[in-house]
């Protein structure tokens, strides 16, 4: 297991200097942070509780790095939340979406990821002969399998913007690797599917379509369902190209309120909008 500590020490370094960058390049953020994930696996009899802990500081921190890579969100420094977070009961603030935002709030979060890790295993394929390996399709001698279930809220809606069950498997050369490439797997997917959600095909997802257009006001025909947040930006979409954007400012029920930001093209009613 120190392997594991040693990797986890390279990405704590790698995650401080990635903060720093973002702090310096982020004009208006979006603040988001990562709750302490809760720990619903068993361990085997070879693990302690320092190998669940270190598990839990892994995902943690690629979920972490993730965002900070792909640039959508600014991922809050640990100094700015850490004392107070230590006070706080960590199953209690996330055992509800509800609980969860009114913690993001009070240290200062605008988005808070939570969740729970189910299931952790690492294997090692059986067979060595050169029969096993050409049968094997020479596939990595080692398989680390993780299920966790992953929740993005809105603090101040309180409202989970996403919430899935996801079943990684991902392979390595040995236990680490393999552990590594299913940590860094599980996040990339959390992230990618917030930030770029496609259809089949590559096409974009429609989240709504335009109802009414006045002057630089937008009505949208979705309203809370759609899980939309104050000041996000929205692609217009018309014939599968972007011609502009809008910014939400206000969540009806069935209807949003949204104004324009950017028009290739004159914006009309019946274009769609998207999550980019």
């Amino acid at each position: 297991m120190n392997i594991w500590r040693n990797t986890l020490k390279l990405l704590f370094t790698v995650m401080c200097l990635l903060t720093a960058l973002t702090a310096v390049c982020a004009a208006a953020p979006r603040t988001v942070l990562v709750l302490p994930l809760q720990q619903e696996f068993t361990l085997s009899d070879y693990e302690d509780d320092q190998d669940a802990e270190d598990i839990i500081k892994m995902m943690t921190s690629k979920i972490n790095i993730e965002f900070m890579g792909d640039g959508t969100y600014t991922v809050m420094e640990p100094v700015t939340y850490e004392d107070k977070l230590m006070t706080m009961d960590a199953k209690k603030i996330t055992a509800d979406v509800q609980s969860a935002a009114k913690a993001g709030r009070e240290l200062g979060a605008r988005f808070v990821v939570c969740g729970r890790i189910t299931e952790v295993n690492t294997q090692k394929k059986g067979g060595s002969s050169l029969v096993d390996r050409i049968m094997s399709g020479f596939e990595a001698p080692y398989k680390s399998k993780m299920v966790l279930q992953l929740q993005f809220i809105n603090c101040q809606k309180e409202i989970a913007l996403l919430d899935k069950k996801y079943t990684i498997v991902r392979g390595g050369k040995n236990a680490a690797e393999s552990f590594k490439n299913t940590c860094t797997y599980a996040a990339e997917k959390f992230v990618e599917e917030l930030t770029n959600p496609v259809s089949n095909n590559g096409k974009k997802v429609g989240v709504g379509n335009i109802t009414n257009v006045k002057g630089e006001i937008v009505t949208v025909n979705q309203g809370t369902y759609a899980k939309f947040f104050q000041g996000e930006s929205l692609a217009v979409i018309r014939n599968e190209k972007e011609i502009g954007r809008v910014e939400v400012l206000e969540i009806g029920k069935e209807e949003t309120t949204c104004r324009i930001t950017e028009s290739k093209e004159q914006i009309k009613k019946g274009d769609m909008l998207s999550r980019d």
